[in-house]
């Protein structure tokens, strides 16, 4: 199975998820391994070939994501503007959920991977409009996380301040920044 198939795989659970209360997610998932094959639009995915490793593997992976839903929702709701979780479709939604999930907890997902296929996703599943509300959605939760993770400078030495740096060598060198006087 492929990241792309692998992915494909979350969307679906997740999406699954939204529809049972939380002590029936284990058995809706087991469940959906036993559906039959389906074409994807490009090709047939083979549920039936997925290994039970692979099978377990997906469904701890959903699981994670699950327990984390509290946060990714809080974090969606004061990101964007006047659409809330509860507005929005669940396809469009569980893109968005999968993206900052892997974009906030899956270092091996680099972040413009993460928008990038859940703006395929949601193109795949969703409405005419959904790559683009998604994609939308998506810049503005990363850049309000860039923005909590800019780091501060330290303030610049004002003229006729004594500063210490060490040299190439391992010296200390002294230096005083003269004031300039016109």
């Amino acid at each position: 199975m492929n990241k792309r198939e692998e992915r494909d795989h979350k969307f679906k659970l997740l999406f699954s998820t939204q529809f049972y209360p939380g002590d029936e997610i284990p058995s809706q998932m087991d469940r959906y391994f036993d559906s039959p094959d389906y074409e994807d639009g490009d090709s047939l995915i083979k549920i039936e070939n997925l290994t039970e490793d692979e099978q377990k593997d997906l469904e701890s992976s959903v699981q994670k994501i699950v327990d984390k839903l509290p946060e990714l929702d809080e974090k969606i709701n004061s990101s964007a503007d006047g659409w809330k979780t509860d507005r929005m479709t669940k396809t469009d939604l569980t893109a968005i959920r999968l993206a900052l999930y892997e974009i906030n907890y899956d270092e091996a997902v680099p972040e413009k991977v993460a928008i990038n296929e859940a703006i395929e996703l949601a193109k795949k599943y969703g409405g005419n409009e959904s790559g683009s509300f998604v994609n939308g959605v998506l810049a503005r939760l990363v850049d309000s996380t860039r923005e909590s993770k800019k780091v501060e400078k330290a303030p610049r030495k004002q003229q006729g301040e004594l500063t210490e740096k060490k040299s190439a060598e391992g010296k200390s060198v002294h230096i005083l920044i003269n004031k300039n006087n016109k």
